[in-house]
């Protein structure tokens, strides 16, 4: 068994190694998907095995205001359960299984919450919150400065309105918006001061960047895809993060060619 952690920790060790030389943080879109169930602590721990350095987590509250990370409104398709998060218990979420779905390997894996999730990842990553419509703000934001995660994370919103809610109570922490170049980045900076900017690569120019260095925003490349040609497309523009779902398809084209 030690031999085996010892192993594990070795490639964790040689994949940021290897990510932190092209300058490039690995971001992973509800963990490390294709290797284990989306939004579990599993598939946290394998992007961390390929390099990445954040973890994003889908904040959904229960009826019982217990904040889980869930991608979906339902429960339908990534756990034995049905319906919609919002309408059920804490208790009785806690009781689904999360990972049979993706194989029998994963099987009792379950949906974990926001507090769990943090706690896996102490000391081993920093947090994107995708905030969901219906989450208490308030709630979450008490929660992410008492796990210690306020000065390494940051949030984004689809709603406008809880973005501005969450800039009220939590001033000091980081946010990102969306944008596909600069004239909808500076409609963001009249709503909030941004520290991150996420955005297609194929709209990342060098006026772009520039803009954004010039305004302490870090650029975020979205590549939800499993084309390898958009791993190229990414690592040619140079942005300072990428947020993808296959951090095990992107590290081998990060390595020096002479490791190829």
């Amino acid at each position: 068994m030690n031999s085996i952690r010892l192993f594990i920790t070795s490639l964790s060790l040689w994949a940021v190694t290897v990510v932190a030389a092209q300058n490039i943080e690995v971001v992973v879109h509800r963990g490390a998907n294709a290797l284990a169930p989306e939004n579990t602590v599993a598939s946290a721990d394998s992007a961390l095995k390929y390099g990445a350095t954040w973890v994003e987590v889908d904040v959904r509250p229960s009826r019982d205001g217990v904040l889980f990370n869930l991608h979906d409104e339902t429960l339908d398709r990534t756990t034995n359960g049905t319906g919609r998060l919002v309408d059920m218990l804490a208790a009785d979420v806690h009781r689904l299984d999360a990972g049979s779905w993706f194989s029998p390997q994963f099987a009792g894996q379950h949906v974990p919450t926001i507090a769990e999730m943090l706690d896996s990842l102490q000391g081993r990553a920093k947090v994107f919150f995708d905030v969901k419509r219906g989450t208490p703000i308030p709630s979450l934001v008490k929660l992410v400065r008492e796990k210690g995660f306020a000065d390494r994370s940051f949030f984004w919103f689809a709603d406008e309105q809880m973005l501005r809610e969450f800039v009220s109570l939590a001033p000091e922490m980081k946010v990102k918006v969306n944008a596909k170049g600069i004239e909808r980045l500076k409609y963001w900076q009249t709503v909030c001061t941004p520290s991150y900017v996420e955005i297609a690569p194929q709209f990342i120019t060098k006026r772009f960047r520039r803009y954004c260095r010039r305004h302490d925003i870090r650029v975020m490349a979205a590549c939800q895809k499993d084309d390898t040609s958009q791993f190229r497309l990414v690592i040619k523009k140079k942005p300072d993060l990428v947020n993808l779902d296959r951090p095990e398809a992107f590290l081998p084209l990060l390595k020096p060619k002479h490791e190829k």
